[in-house]
């Protein structure tokens, strides 16, 4: 059970966000919608890597186990990236072609 101490500081700051969020809403708004973007490009180019690294690792896997693990990964991975590619279509293009649109 919590006790009033602990919740305090927690109200405190979430006001303090809150307050500040609401002077300057759109563009809180704007910064956390570009931020957003950012991590998802990061997933999706991470998970590009892991698509070049898991057939590697799979070459070097010693239990049926590892490489049964690994497979499914992969698998994954490939539809996770689809589903990425198929909801946010910007997010595939590089920095190179954002930069010439």
């Amino acid at each position: 059970m919590k006790t009033v101490l602990n919740i305090y500081p927690n109200k405190i700051l979430n006001n303090h966000i809150i307050r500040k969020m609401d002077k300057n809403k759109h563009v809180s708004n704007e910064v956390l919608r570009k931020e957003a973007i950012n991590e998802l490009k990061r997933i999706y180019w991470y998970e590009k890597e892991l698509l070049i690294v898991i057939p590697m690792l799979l070459k070097s896997a010693t239990t049926f186990e590892l490489v049964d693990s690994l497979t499914l990964l992969h698998q994954y991975t490939r539809e996770h990236i689809k589903v990425l590619e198929k909801k946010f279509p910007k997010i595939s293009k590089t920095e190179l072609e954002n930069k010439l649109i």
